[in-house]
């Protein structure tokens, strides 16, 4: 590893540590659900590989023990990853550059990744968009080494070990660690009426339709966040 990746894998190393015990936590939650299925580890490790998606991974251990129709899981996953629609809109100067990075950068970013990512860009200048993509991607790449050992870990401790598999609580750790990262986005940003009107919406569509509401809130926002813009801007051409 030359100076310039081992400075970069260095400066991401803090980034992804406090999504370390968040991703083997659940990941194993996800690898416990697979040896009660019945699965090997090898299936639960090319899982975390290639799906990459904390609750696309949950309902295919339920896909994988019946036969669901195509048509029905392209739906599904469409619904449950449709909030990926609005982070690629987000990252489309973030990963700007070309190479395989880029590509790794479009596939491995999760709700977690992105708020990291979001919060580096907040204590940070950045300047050197190369070894910026560098140190995206070995955060990113770190996040997803972590919940590939999570997945692979809980299925192996699921098949050797009865008792694992009656542990509970473990998906509180998610809450928890979103609740940091929202205290870090509150203690950094300058204007925290974005984070309000998240906060509100969510809230909102929470109310009504307990179901769908994450895709209904993200849209909600965007279109009170595009409002607001749209005053300010017509406010200061006054």
């Amino acid at each position: 590893m030359c100076c310039d990746e081992k400075k970069a894998f260095l400066e991401a190393f803090p980034y992804s540590f406090p999504i370390m015990a968040t991703y083997i936590l659940m990941g194993s939650v996800f690898g416990i659900m697979m040896a009660n299925a019945g699965y090997s580890t090898w299936i639960s490790f090319i899982m975390s590989i290639i799906i990459y998606a904390g609750a696309m991974q949950y309902i295919a251990v339920a896909w994988l023990a019946g036969g669901i129709p195509l048509v029905s899981i392209a739906i599904i996953s469409l619904s449950v990853n449709a909030r990926q629609f609005f982070y690629a809109i987000a990252n489309l100067n973030r990963y700007k550059l070309g190479g395989f990075r880029r590509w790794y950068l479009i596939f491995s970013v999760t709700d977690e990744t992105f708020a990291i990512l979001s919060i580096r860009e907040q204590k940070t200048k950045i300047q050197d968009d190369i070894y910026n993509q560098k140190v995206m991607f070995y955060i990113s790449f770190l996040n997803h080494i972590y919940w590939i050992t999570g997945c692979t870990l809980g299925t192996l401790l699921g098949n050797s070990i009865s008792f694992i598999k009656e542990v509970k609580g473990l998906d509180f750790i998610v809450v928890a660690t979103f609740c940091v990262l929202l205290y870090e986005n509150l203690r950094l940003k300058s204007n925290i009426i974005p984070i309000l009107v998240g906060i509100i919406s969510t809230l909102v569509c929470f109310i009504f339709d307990k179901d769908n509401f994450l895709l209904y809130s993200l849209i909600l926002t965007i279109c009170i966040l595009l409002i607001l813009q749209m005053y300010i801007n017509k406010r200061h051409t006054l």
